[in-house]
């Protein structure tokens, strides 16, 4: 390597009493270069490390603890059951699930709830009922040999307990869906379900269909059948008969049919009042 040749020191460099022998003041230059790098590299490495093991030991606060999302369970038995449901007596005017908001006007439905779910067919519930969050689904199964399997699930839930039996609903209402798009078909292919979902311990009652009832839910066409069901075998919570309603109609955007149920079960000292089923079905609204 070549060299400039040396010139007059830099005064900036020409520090008092460093004028002893050894390398040239160049050379002595780089070296204190070199040397003051290497600290300064030294105490960053330091500095970050230090960072680094503070960082460490600092204990995990709320905000960097992992959250926990609670999934409301599928909750599907042979009779049905109270979900997650507002207290008794609080009015839930407004509903927003999934997308879809549901109203009811205070002045002609004093105390009713509104309901809905993801498949956007909106109704009603009495004061008297309790409407499950957004999410929440119940329904009815089937032994079979897998354990149980589903015969109807239920979501935009509405119920009233058993007052004999905690953990039983003397009535239930929800919004399903059916993959056939043909109303009358749908309604028909609802209609098996109703003895198996009344049959008990292998007991399958007897089943009495209305005729069927065609109507208007906005714009569009809905079929209702009411099945009355007698001969269920009785239990200390349940009396022998049941009112199981069945409403086909379609929504904008959604596949195939969907289905609005109401089961009304007899109790042991109480029966089912038939009225409820039209004043809820009247409920009934679809987003245009």
């Amino acid at each position: 390597m070549n060299y400039p040749p040396q010139g007059p020191v830099d005064p900036a460099f020409d520090y008092p009493g460093y004028h002893g022998s050894g390398p040239n003041r160049p050379t002595r230059l780089w070296i204190a270069l070199a040397v003051a790098v290497v600290i300064i590299v030294a105490l960053s490495a330091v500095v970050i490390s230090q960072l680094k093991d503070d960082k460490s030991e600092v204990p995990p606060t709320a905000a960097t603890q992992p959250s926990v999302s609670q999934s409301v369970p599928t909750q599907v038995v042979p009779q049905p059951v109270p979900t997650q449901q507002q207290p008794s007596g609080v009015e839930s005017q407004t509903m927003t699930c999934e997308g879809y908001t549901a109203s009811v006007d205070a002045s002609s439905q004093p105390g009713w709830h509104a309901t809905i779910n993801r498949l956007g067919l909106a109704y009603a519930a009495p004061p008297d009922w309790t409407v499950a969050p957004c999410g929440v689904r119940t329904g009815w199964a089937k032994p079979c040999p897998q354990g149980q399997c589903v015969v109807r699930e239920l979501g935009a839930v509405a119920s009233v307990p058993n007052p004999s039996c905690e953990k039983q609903n003397l009535a239930v209402a929800g919004v399903t869906q059916s993959k056939n798009p043909d109303i009358r078909a749908a309604l028909n292919e609802e209609s098996k379900t109703v003895p198996v979902i009344y049959t008990q311990g292998g007991n399958v009652p007897k089943v009495e269909f209305s005729p069927l009832r065609e109507f208007n839910i906005g714009p569009h066409p809905a079929v209702q059948m009411v099945a009355t069901v007698t001969g269920i075998a009785a239990d200390a919570c349940n009396g022998p008969s049941a009112l199981h309603s069945m409403v086909i109609t379609t929504v904008p955007k959604v596949e195939g049919s969907v289905v609005f149920i109401i089961s009304l079960r007899e109790g042991v000292n109480m029966s089912p009042k038939p009225d409820v089923i039209n004043e809820m079905v009247k409920t009934l609204r679809s987003p245009s």
